[in-house]
């Protein structure tokens, strides 16, 4: 570590200073405190060692890959945080499909018994919600002070367009229209929805299946180029060379 710091010093000073001479670092080592009693081997030796380091440091450039890699990590950064909040977009909207399903599900089965009514409907509802429990729980607490009103600020704070046409029939349930009517068309909706989930859970199988046939091959197909292809290449192209220098030669 003293070496080190020892060479550091003429390093420093030298630094950025591409014609520098093993005899001006001869000079300077000559002069340095440790060096006082040494030999005349031992301050060549440290003299060839401080050249070699020097002209490793000043050979030292940007790289074009290397500014390539800083744009390719500085726009990922960049762009990191919009791309997470799009994946829990996409997320978010699955659960709200699946959340609404279940929604769809519960009120198929209570609207075949008597007696129930929205309010019964909303405190089922608000007991398996996840997304949309806030909305449904002001609902619930301000049912008593207006069936209608209520519902209508829930239809306000919700964007989803299935749940809005949920509330809407609710709406439709509390002025005095039988509950079954209401929920008529629910059934077809309810297929629809899960004909278009199991198509969409369809493709996104397939296309995982895609991603992991591609990162299983991809170790084969770098074997494949990095040992075979970019060998042969570079032989057949050595070749070449020394055969346009050997016919240059000839002429």
């Amino acid at each position: 570590m003293e070496l080190t710091q020892q060479d550091n010093i003429v390093l420093d000073k030298f630094r950025g200073k591409i014609k520098t001479t093993q005899e001006q670092i001869k000079k300077e080592v000559e002069n340095l405190k440790y060096y006082k009693e040494a030999e005349e081997t031992e301050i060549d030796k440290a003299t060839e060692r401080i050249y070699d380091k020097l002209q490793i440091v000043n050979s030292e450039y940007m790289q074009w890959f290397e500014l390539l890699l800083a744009f390719v990590f500085a726009t990922i950064g960049y762009m990191a945080p919009i791309w997470i909040l799009m994946f829990q977009v996409k997320m978010r909207q699955l659960e709200m499909e699946d959340e609404v399903m279940q929604f769809q599900t519960i009120i198929l089965m209570l609207m075949r018994i008597e007696r129930v009514n929205v309010e019964i409907i909303l405190e089922w509802l608000e007991r398996y919600s996840n997304i949309f429990k806030p909305p449904i729980t002001r609902c619930v607490n301000n049912y008593e002070a207006g069936a209608w009103e209520a519902l209508e600020n829930m239809k306000e704070d919700v964007t989803y367009t299935p749940m809005i046409r949920i509330i809407e029939s609710l709406q439709a349930a509390v002025e005095k229209i039988p509950i079954k009517d209401a929920f008529d068309e629910l059934d077809s909706e309810r297929d629809y929805y899960q004909e278009k989930r199991k198509e969409s859970n369809e493709r996104l199988i397939k296309r995982k299946g895609m991603i992991g046939k591609a990162i299983g091959f991809s170790p084969m197909v770098c074997m494949f180029v990095g040992y075979l292809i970019i060998p042969l290449v570079f032989i057949g192209l050595t070749s070449m060379s020394n055969s346009f220098s050997s016919m240059s030669t000839l002429k």
